[in-house]
């Protein structure tokens, strides 16, 4: 007569897989597999998350009979670029085995370049030597190539943009200014742009 002297082992622990943010809750990403030497009730297998936080079992589940892990939530790889689940395997008669899940969280474009203007001088003798009009900040909260940003403004303005600090810029003047040929510049088509590479620039 057969008794439950073996415990559950999974047969890869831990486990590792790679889930895009943008994957819709109750996607299944995963499934896991342990194995018991004993036979019938014995060897009978249910799954389970173990010991896991209020957060991980808010963002993801375990099928009890199949060991298939599934998503509850969205994942937010600004917020959290990475899990480690662990498992549970227990057979019919108690006897238990652990596991581990490591979850990496990757981002996709889903955020778009932000553009903020710390500094503005909102007037200009029209002959000063070159000036800076405004101090500027570019970021892209993505990562990788994701987060890789290009700035510029438009053609024919009496204006050149600068980098002056990793993704801070400078607005100055080319030259000294005439105000008899021009006297304001506000048109938006002005205004600074800024991309991903290869993307169609956007306007503040």
């Amino acid at each position: 007569m057969d008794i439950n002297d073996n415990a559950p082992v999974f047969v890869n622990s831990p486990y590792e897989v790679q889930v895009l943010e943008s994957s819709p809750p109750d996607s299944p990403f995963l499934t896991v597999l342990a194995r018991d030497a004993d036979a019938g009730n014995f060897g009978r297998i249910s799954y389970d998350l173990f010991q896991a936080s209020d957060e991980i079992q808010k963002t993801f589940s375990i099928n009890e009979f199949t060991g298939e892990i599934r998503l509850k939530k969205e994942l937010d790889f600004e917020k959290t670029e990475s899990y480690r689940v662990e498992i549970e395997a227990t057979d019919g008669g108690g006897l238990s085995g652990k596991g581990s899940v490591v979850i990496q969280v990757l981002d996709v474009n889903d955020n778009a370049p932000e553009l903020t203007i710390s500094s503005l001088t909102s007037s200009v003798p029209e002959n000063a030597p070159e000036t800076v009009v405004a101090i500027i900040r570019i970021r892209d909260r993505d990562s990788g190539e994701n987060g890789k940003m290009i700035c510029s403004i438009s053609d024919h303005v009496p204006f050149i943009l600068k980098p002056s600090y990793k993704n801070f810029y400078t607005l100055v003047t080319e030259s000294p200014l005439d105000r008899e040929s021009r006297a304001q510049s506000t048109s938006p088509s002005q205004s600074p742009t800024w991309a991903h590479p290869g993307s169609q620039p956007s306007t503040p």
